[in-house]
């Protein structure tokens, strides 16, 4: 009798066990999500549409391109259990873009002005070193610029529909996929479709990770 006892008592234990792991397993749309945005992707559809019809534009957007491979800029969506939400950008990511970026800058210069020989005629002309071209050049791009302001609003969340509404009543509404680890977004509706919004359309679905 006492054997059988244990076992039952065994058999419980292992059932509380499986059930907690299940319930830590669940998908939640809270908690702090990260999207890794690739700058060439962005580039590459901007590039696409601005080189219609001209080889000159086509041949300074694939430099433009060029520029921006392989930097990411770091989106962060924080959901609260509280239905508010942040929406931001890790500055550390930026930064490390920005420094990239400063080092091409010669290079696309040369595409600018033909190659060598016609960037070496502007430097003179101009009476500029390439040091203070390449400083002028990346105050374009310094992190100020390309950072996005902080939004932070409130949030509803229905299977498959993610809306996120600002403090200044502006509404925002994802198609989602939803994992434990995953928030997959492959689709963006908003009352306004600023150049931002248009800008995370070409680079859809965006797989924000825990």
């Amino acid at each position: 009798m006492k054997k059988i006892t244990k076992l039952i008592a065994l058999v419980l234990a292992l059932a509380l066990v499986l059930s907690l792991t299940a319930c830590a397993g669940k998908a939640s749309i809270v908690g702090t999500w990260k999207y890794n945005l690739d700058f060439q992707k962005l580039m590459e559809a901007s590039g696409e549409q601005s080189a219609e019809g001209n080889e000159d534009n086509k041949e300074m957007a694939e430099a433009m391109t060029k520029l921006f491979e392989g930097l990411n800029m770091v989106l962060i969506l924080d959901l609260k259990e509280d239905k508010t939400f942040t929406m931001s950008t890790d500055e550390a990511s930026l930064k490390a873009a920005a420094e990239k970026m400063k080092e091409r800058i010669p290079d696309l210069l040369k595409t600018m002005f033909g190659g060598e020989e016609g960037l070496n005629a502007m430097l003179e002309t101009s009476g500029q070193t390439m040091d203070q071209i390449t400083e002028s050049f990346a105050e374009e791009f310094n992190v100020d610029d390309m950072k996005l302001e902080a939004t932070k609003g409130t949030y509803t969340y229905e299977e498959g529909k993610l809306v996120l509404t600002s403090e200044d009543g502006e509404t925002e509404t994802m198609t989602v996929e939803l994992s434990a680890k995953e928030l997959k977004v492959t689709g963006i509706e908003g009352q306004e479709e600023d150049d931002m919004a248009e800008a995370l359309k070409s680079v859809l679905p965006m797989v924000f990770t825990k």
